[in-house]
């Protein structure tokens, strides 16, 4: 089962409770912005040395 549809599930038929939904939608998230902000450090890295002349 994805992350979307165990969230989805989450929504019991009119009976929503929202804080468990964006509590499950914030876990979900927490990993890619962590990986989004590693991978776009090392980019910006890799993009500044490559543009030094050598």
């Amino acid at each position: 089962m994805t992350l979307q549809v165990a969230l989805a599930n989450l929504d019991i038929a009119y009976n929503t409770d929202y804080a468990v939904v964006m509590a499950g939608a914030l876990m979900s998230v927490l990993p890619l912005i962590v990986v989004f902000l590693i991978g776009a450090r090392h980019f910006l890295r890799d993009l500044a040395a490559g543009a030094t002349k050598m």
